[in-house]
């Protein structure tokens, strides 16, 4: 089995899936990772140990780190194209930058391979504003809510 190129179908799978899911920097990324990985870049030599493990979700994993060190102001160049910090969202400009990373990753990169991702879906609580609004409609009286659990609080935005 060639590593690079099953380690590229999956990156292209679940950049899809980003994308569909309304985080379409991810999916680029992923399309870029993949490619990476298809010739054997640094993508696939920090992932083809795992790359068997779709359940894992390694890739998630990585990106994870390396958007940690974008929020802890450590990779200030790679912030300015992070939409969760302002950036433009240019994956493409992002790309050498998060390659670079992927090939000297920092620990902060590596020790994200070994922590499972929060993937908590905040959409799931679209829901809830139905019941919300005819509560409200109906008491007239403000409505706070407390959210307790592992979304840490996303849930309530």
């Amino acid at each position: 089995m060639d590593v690079g190129a099953e380690l590229g179908r999956v990156l292209r799978g679940h950049g899809e899936l980003c994308t569909a899911m309304g985080s379409p920097f991810y999916g680029a990324l992923m399309e870029l990772m993949a490619g990476d990985a298809e010739s054997g870049g640094p993508t696939v030599v920090l992932l083809a140990p795992d790359a068997s493990d779709a359940g894992a979700v390694y890739r998630l994993r990585l990106l994870g780190g390396v958007h940690r060190l974008v929020l802890a102001g450590d990779a200030p160049a790679l912030a300015r194209h992070y939409p969760t910090t302002g950036g433009d969202g240019d994956a493409a400009a992002a790309w050498p930058l998060v390659r670079g990373l992927l090939g000297d990753p920092p620990p902060t990169v590596t020790d994200a391979l070994a922590r499972p991702p929060q993937t908590n879906e905040v959409g799931r609580s679209a829901a809830l504003l139905g019941g919300f609004l005819v509560l409200a409609g109906e008491t007239r009286l403000p409505l706070r809510l407390l959210e307790l659990g592992s979304s840490a609080g996303l849930n309530l935005r």
